[in-house]
This record gives C-alpha cells, structure tokens and sequence, in this order.
C-alpha cells in the first residue's frame, strides 16, 4: 500500500511574518536570559572572592585634570578645603599664651594662636589693612601680632588695638577691622582642627574624629602630651599623590628602622628602640589630610599631614609627641630621624608624582590611598551642581568686610594706587586673595 504524503506549499510572504516572528520572541527573551546568565556569573564571582576573602571595588571615575589641573585644584578649594573639618595642630604645641602656629592651607594662609584665656582662635593671616602677613614664621610666640606695612596691631583674640594714623580717619572703626576669624575647634582629647567657611559651617560632632578618640586612649596622645618636634617640608607633587598608603607606611616603617638603630643612645632612647623592637604600629586617618601613628608601648606618636599648596606643590608637615617630657639630647635625635625621614618621603613622592603625570594616571589605583577619592568626588560633585543653580563661583572661605561704604571706598582707591605704584610683599599683589 503506498504512503500518502501531504504538502502545504509556503509563499514568500508567510515565510518572512515567521522569520520576523522568531527575531521578535528572540529579541524579548534575551535580555532576562542575559541577565539571569549576567547574575549567576556575578554570583559565582562573589562566592569566590568571598572565599579569597577578597573586597573588589569599582573605581571611581575621576575627572580630567585629577593629578595636575589647575580647574580642579580650584574647585576642591572650593568644595573642600574652605568648608570641611582639617586637623591643624595639637594643644600641646601651644605651651603659652601668645604661642603661634603658621600654615598655608590650599592657598589659605591662616595660623592658630593661644589666647591669653588659653583658648585656641584661628584667624586668616594677613592684616585688614593691605592682606600683609601677620605671623612671619612658622611657629613663635607673642601676644601682640603686628604688621610691618603699615603698623597695624592685634592681639591674642585677634582685635584690632593699633592702627596708625587711622585715629581720625572719617568713617573709620577699629571694632570692624578685626582680623578674619576661622571657625576653630579642640577636641577632649587636645586635636585643633579648623573649618574655613565664613559662614556656618557643617556641625563639629565629636565622631567625626572617633577614630582619633579611640586612638588617642591608647595610644597616649592626650591633652597631656608633650610636643617633641615638629617641621614643615615641600615638595613638587600633587597632595593626592602623596596620600598613598604605600608611601605612609614606608615612612613609619623607615622613622622606626632609624630609631631602632641608633648607636650609643641614651638610657630613654635604648628603652624607646628595646620596645620599637617588640612593639606593633597603631593607625589611623583623619579626612582629607593627615595620618596619625602610634608606636605601642613606646610612648611616640606622630601626625603627618599634607598640605595642598598648588595643584603640583604639597608640604609635608610632621610633628612627633611622646607621652612624658624627654631631654635635649633624646628631643634633637627624634628630631634629626624624624627629619631626615620627611625629606626622604619628599623625594619619593616627587618621584611617584612624576611617574603619574608619565602614565597620565592610568594605571594609578585612587583607591590604595588613605584619602577618600569617594567622599572627595561627592564633595566635588555636590559643589559643582550648586554652582551651576547659581550661574557662578560659590566661594564658602570669603569673608565681606564692613565698616561705611566711605572708608570703603577709600581703601580701594589706596589698594588701586598701591598696585599702580608696584607696593606689594614678596611680590605678590593683595589682590591676588581670593577670600
């Protein structure tokens, strides 16, 4: 018996709407199968480095200029430096009143002072006069700050109490010619940190230096601590660059090789290095700018913080504490190792810096780094869209003089012939501020 076979012929069109319509379910069905292929990956992945006890993290993409542009420099003034809680100093560097500490923060000249009520004020360092420098060196002590353009005096609270010639001048105030104050703070534990918004700036909680607390219970540095030495040193580098955890960690490691190597030292210096022999390395950071270790048992502690100065200049400034009062002899040891190691650490950072401008940053992990690239990158991001709302420049550490608009008016006219004339210090016009 034959076989019967059927045909349905297929016309050219029927075929193309069944082609289309298998693209089509195609084209649904992928994206939850890539997905679902996307996410059994993803977990595998997890669970592996899970079990490595591996964190990866996604880099945070950094905006051109990151390492040497001169736009983004201006803008983290702007976003962090003139508004965000920045450790100075400690108390224990203040030993009097009148006791004088100087710093250039971002561009910021600014210094700390002991007042004669023993608190600690921070002030902008240049006088309302002409925005001439107040405090010429580093450190000093006097409670009657003067400048020697034209004589103008303050003191400890940072209240105008001499101004030459000025007595009967029409319109002029000695209560509105005070010099800049800057938002100050001491914590329980004796740190001084500084916010330069002029107006109100984020609230200081103490958790903002938990991490500093707790270091401080028992690591020593308290409000007793004793000041061994300290000093400041620059170097052509980018103050992100020098955040790196590798080159911190170096630097504590070398300052304790130093110090446990030291011949002939004194009974104080042999049990310090008996106990840098056996003791472990507690540390800790403080946003954006300063490192802080402790060696356990010794009674050393030291703070390194890095300042920006330009968007390719840094200092390095390092101050060394011990719990008890230690001699001359063991002070200018620690001071001479602590400041051989700073210079070293200088070298090196320059070296690292120009290898990132070299790889443009490519291959620059910003997240093996102490600083927060995240938290900077926020900062920066928030700022950036408030100035667009306001069509300009937000400039948080500008201070707007008072006094009558007549007295006003005539210190512009004496500022505007000064720059004519050429008068200015170390060559730079008044002007050139920016707060």
């Amino acid at each position: 018996m034959e076989s019967t076979q059927f045909y349905f012929p297929i016309s050219p069109a029927s075929a193309l709407v069944a082609l289309v319509t298998i693209v089509f379910l195609l084209r649904r069905a992928w994206p939850r199968l890539y997905q679902q292929k996307r996410t059994t990956k993803l977990a595998d992945a997890i669970e592996t480095h899970q079990e490595l006890d591996l964190v990866v993290l996604k880099e945070p993409e950094v905006p051109d200029g990151w390492w040497s542009g001169r736009d983004v420099f201006e803008l983290e003034r702007r976003a962090l430096f003139s508004q965000t809680w920045i450790y100075l100093a400690h108390i224990s560097q203040f030993k009097k009143p009148g006791s004088y500490q100087s710093f250039d923060l971002a561009g910021y000249p600014i210094f700390l002072i002991r007042g004669k009520d023993d608190k600690i004020r921070a002030f902008h360092n240049v006088c309302r006069h002409r925005a001439y420098t107040i405090t010429r060196k580093e450190s000093g002590a006097s409670t009657v700050l003067g400048c020697r353009y034209h004589g103008w005096s303050y003191d400890t609270t940072g209240r105008l109490v001499k101004a030459p010639q000025f007595d009967d001048v029409p319109g002029f105030d000695k209560s509105q010619n005070n010099l800049f104050e800057i938002h100050a703070h001491t914590t329980v534990h004796g740190m001084v940190l500084v916010n330069l918004n002029s107006g109100e700036p984020e609230p200081f909680y103490e958790n903002i230096v938990s991490a500093w607390n707790g270091f401080s219970r028992t690591s020593g540095l308290e409000v007793s601590s004793t000041w061994v030495n300290g000093q400041t040193l620059t170097g052509n580098f980018n103050w992100k660059a020098g955040m790196g955890k590798s080159q911190l960690n170096a630097f504590t490691t070398e300052l304790s090789r130093q110090i446990s190597e030291l011949s002939n030292p004194s009974p104080v210096l042999k049990a310090v290095r008996s106990l840098m022999q056996k003791s472990t390395r507690m540390e800790t950071s403080l946003f954006p700018i300063t490192f802080l270790c402790s060696f356990e048992h010794t009674g050393l502690c030291l703070a390194l913080s890095i300042f920006p100065a330009s968007e390719k200049k840094s200092s390095i400034r390092y101050d060394l504490f011990t719990r008890s009062a230690i001699g001359n002899t063991e002070s200018e040891v620690l001071s001479k190792s602590s400041y051989e190691v700073t210079e070293k650490l200088v070298r090196e950072l320059e070296d690292h810096y120009q290898a990132i401008l070299v790889d443009n940053g490519s291959s620059i992990e910003v997240n093996a780094s102490i600083t927060d690239t995240r938290q900077i990158l926020s900062r920066i991001q928030k700022h950036t869209k408030l100035e667009k709302i306001q069509g300009g420049q937000i400039l948080p550490a500008t201070h707007k003089p008072k006094g009558s608009i007549l007295f006003q008016q005539a210190e512009q006219l004496c500022q505007e012939l000064d720059c004519v004339s050429g008068g200015s210090q170390n060559g730079t016009s008044s002007n050139a501020l920016d707060w």
